[in-house]
């Protein structure tokens, strides 16, 4: 196996070891059903602490599933969303449906 293989399946495994857990599975199939969730809702929906939800969140955001935002309304409040790489990895796990290819 080649340097640049080696890095690829080093990378994929820290995914997969980022969702061996419930918390933040739920998290990133929570975000590809509701795009753009405020950090609040984002607890209430998965029935989490905030400071639980804080650090199973930085998680997924070090390896690239999720991303977040600031947003401006009334107050300043942070907006979190799937990434392209987490719906990848949601497809490739069969968590969500993948389209249909033409051909």
């Amino acid at each position: 196996m080649g340097k640049e293989e080696t890095e690829r399946v080093r990378e994929r495994l820290k995914i997969y070891r980022a969702l061996d857990n419930d918390y933040r599975l739920e998290i990133l199939t929570k975000l590809m059903q509701n795009p753009d969730m405020s950090f609040n809702d984002l607890a209430r929906s998965v029935g989490t602490e905030r400071g639980l939800l804080a650090y199973h969140a930085a998680v997924l955001r070090h390896v690239g599933l999720i991303d977040w935002g600031y947003e401006r309304r009334k107050k300043k409040s942070s907006k979190y969303h799937i990434t392209d790489k987490g719906v990848q990895i949601l497809k490739e796990l069969n968590l969500i449906e993948k389209p249909i290819e033409a051909g």
